[in-house]
């Protein structure tokens, strides 16, 4: 069977330019490029322990935390839940 290619999130740093679009294959890999840790944190409601468990474990995270962290991104919320669906599988 061949092997099916892991779910991306198509992320775009906006004020670089020309904008550079990463397509980060992890919960983790997609942190790391929107941002410092403080600005998520304040951005998406949450504790920066939160924000560590999240990042180590991303299958620990509620449907409403990937809803608000796809609004603070300006990512699709199907890509993101498709992310950590996989992730959370493979744990």
């Amino acid at each position: 069977m061949p092997k099916v290619p892991a779910p991306t999130v198509a992320f775009t740093e906006p004020l670089t330019s020309p904008p550079r679009v990463h397509h980060p294959a992890t919960l983790a890999e997609l942190l790391e490029v929107a941002g410092t840790r403080k600005r998520i944190v304040e951005a998406w409601g949450v504790s920066a322990r939160t924000y560590d468990t999240r990042k180590r474990s991303p299958g620990t995270c509620t449907v409403g935390e990937l809803q608000q962290l796809a609004r603070v991104l300006h990512v699709s919320e199907e890509e993101l839940f498709a992310v950590v669906r996989a992730e959370a599988a493979a744990e």
